[in-house]
């Protein structure tokens, strides 16, 4: 049976499948059966464009490669039909033995939460980023409900994280702590700072802000943790043992450079562990031959990239 090649360049802000339970292949993560391990990696995906395009299942798989005895969790706002389950990328990412596909459904998944009267409250639907603003509310939550990692679906993973520990953040620039990439553990230290953030969205979320609920969260919350408000000083000393690591780790090129991604040349970055595309900013930006993302799709998501071939990243 040939592969489902599906291309996504532009999502609006329609969240209405949210709340649509027809036409789902994936198993419930409200299910009692849902018990990720401590140590999983989690995607979340949380648009209505019904799968994934081929830059996001590279994500997912170069995690899966970089993580064999790690459970890679991919888990949908929204349904995902049949057709795309059995046929699409998913299909192939489906053979790695340690990923795996949920669907959310954001009321339940948050029952029993202190976010459960947010995710019902006006504010909340009538965001101005509902996209981004679920996105943001969800990643917090499942680490809030199980601990692990949470990755953006714009990202490539490069190398293994488990060195880095348990609990860590990583800053963006010298303003702000990124979203993109956190661990928290279920330990007394992590559950320390995910309470905090999860407090911090029930009482300060605004609708109209894009950056106030993600990386604003966790990044007020370590102000007030952290010994000093120098976000240039924070690190495990500083900061109660939440390691806080440089961009380098995480977000190598600023996304002023994004462009160097996506054009024809060689990468001189070497203590990276993952890449981060700056997917509202790239997502209609040609991925060119021997780019640095084309060569890195090419090693670390070779599934991916062989599917899609000349239209990997369209």
């Amino acid at each position: 049976m040939q592969p489902l090649i599906m291309h996504f360049n532009n999502v609006d802000d329609n969240i209405s499948c949210h709340y649509v339970v027809e036409n789902d292949a994936l198993p419930s993560a409200e299910d009692r059966n849902f018990m990720p391990s401590p140590n999983s990696i989690f995607f979340h995906e949380t648009s209505c464009r019904g799968g994934l395009n081929s830059r996001q299942a590279c994500a997912v798989e170069s995690a899966a490669r970089a993580h064999p005895t790690r459970q890679v969790y991919v888990m949908f706002s929204g349904p995902v039909s049949e057709v795309v389950y059995q046929r699409s990328c998913i299909a192939k990412l489906r053979r790695f033995a340690n990923v795996r596909f949920a669907r959310v459904h954001i009321r339940d998944y948050a029952r029993n939460t202190p976010l459960e009267a947010m995710v019902v409250s006006a504010p909340f639907n009538k965001s101005e980023f509902r996209l981004e603003h679920t996105s943001d509310i969800l990643r917090y939550l499942t680490l809030y409900k199980w601990g692990g990692v949470y990755l953006d679906t714009d990202m490539l993973v490069v190398k293994s994280v488990t060195p880095l520990g348990n609990n860590w953040v990583a800053k963006q620039d010298s303003s702000f702590v990124n979203a993109a990439a956190i661990a928290i553990s279920m330990d007394r230290l992590g559950r320390k700072l995910v309470e905090a953030v999860i407090n911090e969205l029930r009482t300060t979320y605004r609708p109209d802000l894009w950056a106030h609920n993600g990386p604003g969260a966790i990044t007020r919350v370590l102000r007030r943790m952290c010994q000093t408000t120098k976000l240039a000083e924070w690190s495990s000393k500083t900061c109660q043992g939440l390691e806080v690591y440089s961009p380098e780790y995480f977000f190598p090129l600023h996304y002023s450079l994004r462009h160097e991604y996506f054009m024809p040349g060689e990468s001189n970055i070497k203590n990276a562990y993952t890449h981060h595309f700056w997917n509202r900013l790239t997502y209609n930006r040609k991925i060119e031959k021997d780019s640095p993302y084309e060569k890195m799709a090419r090693n670390y998501c070779p599934t991916t990239y062989e599917m899609y071939g000349q239209e990997f990243g369209l």
